[in-house]
């Protein structure tokens, strides 16, 4: 028996380096080379978003939230209204306030409106309309839209591709070697959109507070890729 389990042994040992020897057989040739390159560009941002929240307070939660309700109403069908403006009703939150002592004082309602739109000025009109209506102004931000930076992402990535092959020549050349193939290539994931900055009024503050001013600034947009190539002699 021990020579038959020692035989088995034998014969899986000589079938693994075979396997392995196989293995190593259809690996390719040449020497490995990992590198990575990053495309980066500015570009103005091209898109407004407002934040707005209708408010009340009341001595029942009922009262408040009904007030909140007919305010909302109101806003989205005002913002529906103008044209290039996409109105998207946000998070609605009911809470009582109490004093320093504990005591229930009032119940407060709140629903958020996001405004988006390409040109500002009818947006910013729009908002300093809301404004004078007795909505908050929460947040107010450029960015760029989604179109906009996949387009540039993908010209992005192909500088990087192209910077990475010159580079990776010119390692070769300073092996004396030249660069055969591209064995793995990946291009990297967009980072995510910067949050909109909040800017804070008060209801006092907007009632008398003409139409917000918003500018576009510049975002940095990049692409990355990282590549493994097969180098061989010259």
């Amino acid at each position: 028996m021990p020579n038959r389990l020692a035989l088995r042994l034998g014969v899986l040992v000589v079938a693994l380096a075979a396997l392995a020897a196989s293995a190593a057989a259809a690996e390719p040739a040449g020497t490995r080379l990992v590198l990575s390159e990053t495309a980066t560009r500015e570009v103005e941002q091209d898109t407004l978003v407002a934040i707005v929240t209708a408010r009340a307070e009341a001595a029942a939660a009922r009262e408040a939230q009904a007030e909140v309700n007919r305010a909302m109403t109101a806003a989205v069908e005002q913002a529906r209204a103008v044209a290039g403006v996409r109105a998207a009703t946000g998070g609605y939150r009911v809470y009582q306030e109490r004093d320093r002592d504990g005591r229930p004082t009032a119940w407060i309602a709140e629903q958020d409106l996001s405004l988006t739109g390409r040109e500002a000025a009818p947006l910013l009109e729009l908002v300093g309309a809301l404004q004078e209506r007795g909505l908050n102004l929460n947040g107010l931000s450029y960015q760029l839209s989604a179109e906009a930076r996949r387009a540039l992402e993908d010209e992005l990535a192909i500088e990087a591709i192209e910077a990475l092959r010159r580079r990776a020549e010119q390692v070769a050349a300073t092996l004396a070697m030249r660069v055969e193939r591209i064995a793995t290539l990946r291009v990297g994931e967009a980072p995510d959109q910067p949050p909109i900055r909040p800017m804070m009024r008060t209801m006092a503050e907007a009632a008398s507070a003409p139409p917000p001013t918003a500018l576009p600034d510049l975002e940095t947009v990049q692409a990355s890729v990282q590549a493994e190539l097969v180098l061989a002699p010259r």
